[in-house]
């Protein structure tokens, strides 16, 4: 604990950078927390080595989270900042049992035109506990789409045994050096997202079967200016170690793509893969 302390205080105090890079780190992961705690730490270690001096970074120590709160609601005017979960979503951001299920302070934080990225555990589907509390309700709520979900196959109901095999794109391969292939347990089903506003910004990996799904990815949508990425969303109960690690993949990809092309005011322009890109490869 005296290390996790520590490792806080050094973000604080060396990760202020002149770009108004704000980010948040809720460091409560989830299964790793539970199955694997020596490995939650690696992998937050991993991810804020990546993106310390490049960003503004507050890390919250797991039980904190009424600073969390707090952070979300002073951050969520005017957009551009980014909320990073690692499988735990606090009920001071998204009340416990969907208890406001419109209009929670995560959800505003989103439509605000911020981001949020998750990894670890089904989007938005644990409160701290971890109590598995929220379910499936709690992401097609934040995000206005009644159809989404994030099962092995797609529907409200479609968990599965099997994994789902994703391999890298080539934005993947370019962005992502420690990205290779990998089985996932809660991915983005494209076809979800149709008549919605929300469009695929960028998958960097993919499966290779009828049914579009990535993991890997970022959605954006085009009304209120928000993303939401998934990275890695592999629950180990279900899903053998996937073998790769989220803290670098995530961390890799902030600073190769996040960064320059979404946060930069001078874009360098590079390529991705698109939506409509990758649903025309099927």
């Amino acid at each position: 604990m005296k290390r996790l302390a520590i490792l806080f205080l050094t973000v604080l105090i060396s990760t202020q950078v002149e770009a108004n890079y704000n980010f948040a780190l809720h460091t409560d992961s989830h299964p790793w927390a539970r199955e694997d705690p020596k490995g939650a730490q690696e992998e937050i270690d991993a991810l804020i080595k990546i993106i310390d001096n490049k960003v503004n970074l507050t890390a919250f120590d797991p039980k904190d989270i009424n600073g969390l709160g707090e952070w979300v609601k002073a951050h969520t005017a005017g957009g551009g900042n980014t909320l990073i979960l690692t499988g735990i979503t606090p009920s001071t951001i998204y009340p416990i049992n969907n208890g406001k299920p419109d209009g929670s302070p995560l959800e505003e934080f989103l439509d605000a035109g911020n981001t949020i990225f998750n990894t670890g555990e089904y989007t938005f589907y644990t409160s701290e506990g971890p109590d598995e509390t929220n379910g499936q309700a709690a992401l097609p709520n934040v995000i206005d789409v009644p159809k989404a979900f994030v099962w092995m196959n797609r529907g409200p109901d479609a968990w599965a045994a099997n994994p789902v095999e994703m391999t890298p794109t080539q934005e993947g391969e370019d962005l992502i050096p420690s990205l290779k292939k990998y089985n996932t347990s809660y991915p983005f089903h494209l076809d979800d997202y149709d008549k919605s506003p929300w469009e695929l910004e960028i998958a960097l990996a993919e499966n290779d079967d009828a049914d579009p799904r990535v993991d890997p990815a970022v959605l954006y949508n085009k009304d209120t200016g928000g993303r939401l990425g998934i990275f890695v969303q592999t629950y180990v109960g279900d899903v053998p170690h996937p073998g790769v690690s989220w803290g670098n993949i995530m961390g890799e990809f902030i600073v190769n793509y996040y960064l320059p092309e979404v946060l930069s005011v001078e874009p360098t322009g590079k390529l991705t893969t698109t939506w409509g890109n990758l649903k025309s490869s099927k």
